[in-house]
């Protein structure tokens, strides 16, 4: 019986025969675990499964209208603490954060599809490298200066 460290809490564990490339235990949390890591493996690399899963949470929504307010009634605290974020991360878009503060990674499932069209024209684009943000799919980049090569489109 060959065994192994579980991925996700570092316990040791016999690995199933049949499935011998097994990296998580069969804990329920460790299941969890695996299932997070598979989809956001899954959301990074499959432009289908993202739009499925945006659309299956906007028919969420549509079916419970009236759940956030509800929540944000019930549970005072989450509500405080969501808006600290959003400050935070207001701070962060407009360059306004106070030095040495500390945030956590800030995670958007479909925050590419959110972005605010740019002005038509060409663009320099650098890629901008050790952001505050986790996305699944970023694309993060710092416009520089629009180009000119002097013809009129």
């Amino acid at each position: 019986m060959k065994r192994r460290r579980c991925k996700n809490c570092n316990k040791s564990f016999v690995i199933s025969a049949r499935h011998p490339e097994q990296k998580y235990c069969s804990r329920e949390e460790c299941r969890k675990a695996r299932k997070n890591c598979w989809q956001r493996r899954k959301l990074a690399s499959d432009e289908d499964y993202r739009k499925n899963q945006a659309d299956c949470q906007k028919r969420w929504v549509d079916k419970h209208p009236g759940y956030w307010k509800q929540y944000r009634e019930k549970h005072p605290k989450s509500t405080q603490r969501n808006r600290d974020k959003q400050r935070d991360r207001n701070q962060i878009n407009r360059g306004t954060l106070p030095s040495g503060s500390r945030l956590s990674s800030i995670a958007k499932m479909d925050a590419k599809h959110q972005q605010n069209p740019l002005i038509s024209g060409y663009y320099k684009l650098i890629p901008v490298t050790n952001t505050p943000f986790v996305k699944i799919a970023p694309i993060i980049v710092r416009i520089d200066e629009a180009i000119n090569f002097g013809a009129s489109v």
